[in-house]
């Protein structure tokens, strides 16, 4: 499926199963995080709804509007949790096939390039020790206060890369997330079948582009300059 890439100036990528694999178990993560949720008081099933990051931040304000302490030692108790899934994942996470040829392609035509996650910092060190030379800015969770799919993790890539128009960018994520993020930014998108997603979600998400990996943006890319 592809509906054309426009101009694009810049390239915002996804991170884990975009970029690199990485097998981090979030049911068994989800589970630590509602222990610490009982311990405090707080009833699991009103939180089901939301990704693990923002579980955390409803109940850590939940926690707080009675014992602020309380909601700071839970806030921190279960990111220290979600760091050790992270980090441990990592030491057994690789960098996909094609992925650095692809994204020093990006840089040597002078393609802006910006990496954002929702993982920690020192996990994606692990598993791609030298990000940054190969991307024109690095967003990792450690750097916003809200995460992707908000738009603040975009505008913080964006505004490091000195990208004024969205819409002259492409966002590039293996989950429907990505495409909803981008999406809301006015950027075009792209989902890769590298992760968990199917064909049919990113379809439903409105996605531009669907590849079966990230190697193919180059491409696409300048394919549509060469119109």
């Amino acid at each position: 499926m592809e509906r054309g890439v426009m101009h694009t100036e810049a390239v915002i990528f996804d991170f884990d199963g975009t970029l690199v694999h990485l097998n981090i178990d979030f049911s068994v993560m989800r589970q630590g995080v509602e222990m610490f949720l009982g311990e405090y008081g707080v009833e699991p099933d009103g939180l089901k709804g939301l990704l693990i990051l923002e579980m955390i931040d409803e109940a850590t304000k939940l926690i707080s509007e009675k014992d602020p302490l309380e909601g700071q030692l839970f806030y921190h108790r279960a990111h220290e949790l979600v760091t050790e899934h992270e980090v441990r994942a990592a030491k057994k996470g690789r960098i996909l096939s094609g992925m650095i040829e692809m994204l020093k392609l990006l840089k040597k035509r002078e393609v802006k390039v910006g990496i954002i996650t929702r993982n920690c910092d020192r996990a994606v060190r692990i598993v791609f020790p030298r990000i940054e030379h190969f991307c024109d800015t690095f967003v990792p969770r450690d750097y916003v206060t809200r995460v992707k799919p908000h738009p603040d993790h975009l505008v913080l890539a964006l505004t490091k890369m000195s990208v004024s128009k969205p819409e002259y960018c492409l966002m590039v994520g293996d989950h429907p997330m990505d495409i909803e993020g981008g999406k809301r930014m006015g950027m075009k998108t792209a989902g890769v079948l590298t992760g968990k997603a199917t064909r049919h979600e990113f379809i439903e998400a409105g996605a531009d582009l669907i590849l079966d990996d990230a190697t193919e943006i180059p491409g696409c890319i300048f394919k549509e300059r060469a119109r």
